[in-house]
């Protein structure tokens, strides 16, 4: 039996010890970190991050923590990261000349074949490979019009005022909202499921509060925050009297229940032609070209599972960014007073006459709009973004200090490339002074927004919500900053700094975003 016990250690030994090798030949043996679980490992982001040395794993946070401690040692912009017990080696870039030939329009990249978020969700267009991608880009691309973005500012017009009088924010004159990011999560979550859904709601009977025993809203973070688990766990583990499993079950449950009762009701809608009146503008909403593509069939189909998971993809990737921007630059403009009043005296001057915001106005809040990028760059809603080499390739690295080319590492086939959005929003050779916030940075034109701006993506695969979020998200901020003033409350003796570094630079997660921030409101005297 020891003899037995033995043999087989030394089998499991022998099998780490070559993982461990072909890890190396498949990043070129690029310096970095080596860890007993990969970055993108599921297992990894379950336990604890530090077992020892040897058991070394990078957890889900890393790429803030390396950020906080100081960055990544080297002389250049990609590092590796190996592991020898569980997960895939990778590559880990942070630099914009990277970035864009990685996310660029090269065939050398694609997302990953076996992505753990298709495993979970499905198949969608946030996670298929190139080919099949094109087929779900064309059925939804139709729907981001601008007569879309132009019913995303009613709406946003229409939440704003309802959420103001519901909170009865006007009658005190004064409002204190403990977590900004909860009315944020709410607000973005109505507007994607009135412009996107046609699910109209009111702020007082939200889409939010949808579900049985646990509301939609919380569904959807418990799905995001505990994905790891519901991969890992065997069906029989959630027979086990564990409050986890049962969190993670009631939420996967209750929500993809409510999908599938909503595809169920759009079909039903579309094949007996009962989109009349007052339901014709649901005919071309991105959820029913998503159910269309179901029943009409043809070479652009979706199946049903793709029709589920590209409503939950929509459904989540359309309200999350836009919160967790608004989250934190409402935490902003709390602290840089100065800046929140560049704003209000562009609002000013584009509303002369002291009239509502319309669509038309939205292109002409233009220091608005930098200051949205300056916080999508500090706080970029997406950490990192993904892909895998399709065939033995050629990456050119970067010199960290330069940006010239240092040498190429052969990447090989299907092996991981991390983009690190991160490390490239705070590289201070791309952005000088990278941990202050100064909106007035993207007034030099040599800043292209597309070449050097990762908060949306990058390439043939950004996002395709990018102007739905960003006419929401200057609706939302023009209408509040026009009649309200944002405060935070320092500690005392404490700098606007200190409190960004305490409160938000500090607490960030992949998974959550910002931590809980309060912010205070208070009537302006005057428009």
């Amino acid at each position: 039996m020891l003899n037995a016990a033995l043999g087989l250690l030394a089998l499991f030994a022998a099998s780490r010890i070559y993982k461990f090798w072909s890890g190396l030949k498949a990043v070129d043996y690029t310096p970095g970190i080596r860890c007993a679980f990969g970055a993108r490992s599921l297992l990894g982001f379950l336990i604890p991050k530090r077992l020892g040395a040897l058991f070394y794993n990078p957890g889900p946070n890393f790429l803030w923590e390396m950020k906080r401690s100081g960055g990544f040692e080297g002389d250049t912009d990609a590092i590796s990261v190996v592991p020898w017990l569980h997960g895939d080696p990778a590559i880990l870039i942070s630099s914009l000349e990277m970035m864009q030939q990685v996310l660029g329009y090269s065939d050398e990249f694609d997302k990953f074949k076996n992505d753990s978020g298709a495993a979970l969700f499905g198949l969608n267009v946030a996670t298929l490979q190139r080919e099949p991608w094109k087929k779900h880009r064309r059925v939804l691309n139709p729907a981001f019009s601008k007569k879309l973005y132009s019913l995303v500012w009613k709406e946003s017009m229409r939440m704003f005022r309802d959420m103001v009088e519901t909170e009865a924010w006007d009658k005190a004159g004064s409002a204190t909202i403990p977590v900004v990011g909860d009315l944020t999560a709410k607000f973005t979550l109505n507007i994607v499921a009135s412009c996107a859904f046609d699910f109209r709601s009111t702020w007082s009977d939200s889409i939010s509060t949808a579900g049985t025993g646990m509301s939609l809203s919380k569904c959807l973070k418990v799905v995001i925050e505990d994905a790891p688990v519901r991969a890992l766990a065997p069906k029989w583990a959630y027979f086990l009297p564990l409050k986890v499993l049962k969190r993670v079950d009631t939420a996967f449950t209750t929500l993809f229940a409510f999908l599938r009762a909503q595809v169920a009701l759009r079909r039903e809608k579309i094949a007996s032609e009962e989109m009349t009146g007052d339901d014709k503008a649901g005919k071309n909403t991105i959820f029913s070209n998503i159910v269309r593509a179901n029943i009409e069939g043809g070479k652009f189909a979706f199946d049903e599972d793709e029709v589920i998971s590209n409503t939950f993809v929509m459904l989540f990737a359309g309200h999350e960014t836009t919160a967790r921007t608004l989250n934190g630059i409402l935490a902003l403009f709390g602290l840089y007073q100065d800046e929140q009043e560049k704003v209000y005296e562009e609002i000013k001057r584009v509303l002369s006459n002291g009239r509502d915001p319309e669509f038309e106005d939205s292109e002409s809040f233009t220091y608005l709009r930098k200051c949205i990028q300056e916080t999508m760059r500090l706080y970029p809603p997406v950490s990192v973004l993904l892909r895998e080499a399709v065939r033995d390739v050629h990456l050119s690295v970067t010199k960290r200090a330069t940006g010239e080319k240092s040498h190429d590492v052969v990447v090989k086939e299907g092996t991981h490339v991390l983009v690190n959005v991160v490390g490239i929003h705070y590289n201070p050779r791309h952005f000088p002074d990278p941990d202050s916030f100064k909106p007035s940075r993207w007034v030099d034109e040599s800043l292209s927004s597309d070449a050097v701006f990762a908060g949306f993506g990058h390439g043939p695969r950004a996002c395709i919500g990018r102007k739905f979020s960003l006419v929401e998200a200057t609706c939302f901020l023009v209408m509040l900053l026009r009649d309200w003033r944002v405060d935070v409350d320092l500690a005392p003796g404490e700098t606007p700094q200190e409190w960004q570094q305490r409160m938000m630079t500090d607490r960030i997660t992949p998974a959550r975003g910002l931590g809980p921030i309060p912010i205070r409101l208070s009537r302006r005297e005057s428009r």
